[in-house]
Formats: structure tokens, C-alpha cells, sequence
């Protein structure tokens, strides 16, 4: 918060146009997209799982969800479930082969995002689905006391998660599964049902970051999500999340999903070529996983 703190006032010294409401709103609904699917990725870290495959999840969703719209033609409310509904299943595979199999998150969520991403790109041969309906671009362009939809959406997602992990017993009971899952599984935790669960989340809210993307932007690529598991993984670690799992926190990765946008934005308002954009993101990310893996050894 400190940090987050310290950025805003500098900025605000350095570029007027950084505290104007237009800005802010530009840094509220560019996070947004990433706010989504890092909110899945704390609760796998809480697991003690990790999850790869989200920025693939949503490139597939948004794909298939935008095709369905525009080639079929399939009613809209039908192909946003049809998209969803892929991406949940995406998570419950990632999840059923990690708790069912024994076999390591990583290798199951790495294989999964090139599988993922290849039947995206297969589905589109690379190209754009456009010619999208009002009524599909209305979710992601539609405002409400000029603030989009999905800044409103995303945070009302975040506000109601973070309730529900402190005080609903079945997604509660994840702090306890990353701590120890043997000793979870003593005190009768179904820890299996509860992996695939989480992981089902996961996908969720990579379809919900999928629809906010393609709606707002009017088309559906391939494309989308690339280095999003990355950005999820480093915001969930900034805010407090660990890779030893049982450590998690909602609040802390909204600031660190905030923290990411406005370095961003700063570099957009100084005119800084995105290349280094890329690298100063890149360093934060590598910075906030190494530590938590340093902290990590040491406990």
C-alpha cells in the first residue's frame, strides 16, 4: 500500500494527467482483466497448486465464445455460457489430474496451456473474429456513472471472494489444505474435491476476464492472455500469497494487481517505449517470486 502510495504522489507531481478521472478510470479497467484471473490464481497458490493454463484459458474462450456469436449464429447468452463453461472445464481437468493422479500443478497446468493455446489458434488460423453484436459489446463498453462494466463487476467479484474465503467453510478450509493436506485430510477435508474445485475457479474467472476482454474490445483473438499467468502469479505474490501454500490474501493481491497497472500506466504517460514496459514488469514479477521462494526455503 506503502509503495502504492509513493507511485501515485511522484506520478501525480511528474504528469498531471495521472490523478484526472479519465486516467483513473483507463488504470481501473485495464486491470481489470487481470484482477479476474488473479483472484482464481491466490486461491490455487492457497492450495499449494499453481496454475499455468489461465492466459491460454482465456485466448480459448474468448475464441470460441466470439465464433459461436458470430458463425453460428448461437443467442448471446448462450455462447457466453458455452464459453464459460469451457473454461470451468479446462480448470476441472488441471484439477482432476493434479488430485486424482498425484501429478505435479506445473506439469499439468504447462501441458494444458500449450494445448489450450494451439486449439485457439487452430480455431482462428491467427486471425480476429469480429463483427460482434451491441448486445455482446455492451458487457465490456456499457458504463454506469461512467465506469465500465467490468471495472464495477471485477471489483464486486473481489469484494464477495474475499467474504466468502474468510468466512464460508468450503472455500475456508483451503488455508488449511496448503498448510498440511495430510493433516487436512485427518480432520476430514475431502482435500481431492477441494483441488478440483479450486481449479474450476480458476477457469471461471478466466472466462469471466475472457468476456470483459472480447466484449471491450470487440473481437475475439488468440492471442489474448499471453504472459497472464505470469502477471496473476507475481500480483498474488506481491499481495502476500505463497508457493508453499496455506497463505492468501484478496486485498493483497488487488494492490498488487494495482501496483502492476499503475507502473504501466506511468511508463504510457512518460512516452516509454513498451519493450521496456515488458522489462520493468517483468523485474517486479521476478523480484516478488523470488522472494516469496527465498522466504519460502527459510520456513
Amino acid at each position: 500500500m506503502l509503495i502504492i502510495a509513493i507511485f501515485g504522489i511522484v506520478l501525480t507531481i511528474s504528469s498531471p494527467v495521472f490523478f484526472t478521472f479519465k486516467n483513473i478510470r483507463s488504470v481501473l479497467m485495464g486491470m481489470t482483466y487481470d484482477l479476474v484471473v488473479a483472484l482464481g490464481m491466490t486461491f490455487v497458490l492457497i492450495l499449494g497448486g499453481l496454475d499455468l493454463s489461465v492466459g491460454s484459458n482465456v485466448a480459448l474462450s474468448s475464441v470460441l465464445t466470439t465464433i459461436l456469436i458470430v458463425d453460428t449464429p448461437m443467442p448471446v447468452p448462450i455462447a457466453i455460457l458455452a464459453g464459460l463453461g469451457v473454461s470451468v472445464f479446462i480448470g476441472f481437468t488441471n484439477g482432476f489430474l493434479i488430485s486424482k493422479f498425484k501429478i505435479n500443478p506445473f506439469i499439468v497446468t504447462l501441458g494444458m496451456m500449450a494445448i489450450v493455446r494451439g486449439v485457439a489458434r487452430v480455431l482462428t488460423s491467427g486471425y480476429f473474429v469480429t463483427g460482434l453484436p451491441e448486445s455482446f459489446l455492451v458487457i465490456g463498453q456499457g458504463e454506469l456513472w461512467g465506469i465500465p462494466f467490468p471495472v464495477i463487476i471485477g471489483i464486486l467479484i473481489a469484494l464477495v471472494f474475499d467474504y466468502l474465503l474468510k468466512h464460508w467453510a468450503p472455500l475456508n478450509r483451503a488455508v488449511y489444505v496448503g498448510a498440511n493436506p495430510d493433516n487436512a485430510e485427518l480432520f476430514g477435508i475431502k482435500v481431492g474435491r477441494l483441488v478440483i474445485v479450486g481449479f474450476m475457479l480458476a477457469g471461471l474467472f478466466s472466462g469471466l476476464s475472457a468476456l470483459f476482454m472480447s466484449s471491450r474490445l470487440a473481437m475475439g483473438y488468440a492471442q489474448f492472455g499471453e504472459m497472464l499467468e505470469l502477471r496473476a502469479i507475481g500480483a498474488a505474490v506481491i499481495g502476500g500469497a505463497s508457493f508453499k501454500g496455506g497463505k492468501g490474501s484478496i486485498w493483497g493481491t488487488f494492490l498488487g494487481v494495482l501496483l502492476l497497472a499503475i507502473v504501466k500506466n506511468a511508463f504510457v504517460l512518460m512516452d516509454i517505449p513498451i519493450y521496456w514496459q515488458r522489462v520493468v514488469n517483468g523485474a517486479i514479477i521476478l523480484i516478488a517470486i523470488a522472494t516469496a521462494m527465498i522466504n519460502r526455503q527459510k520456513d
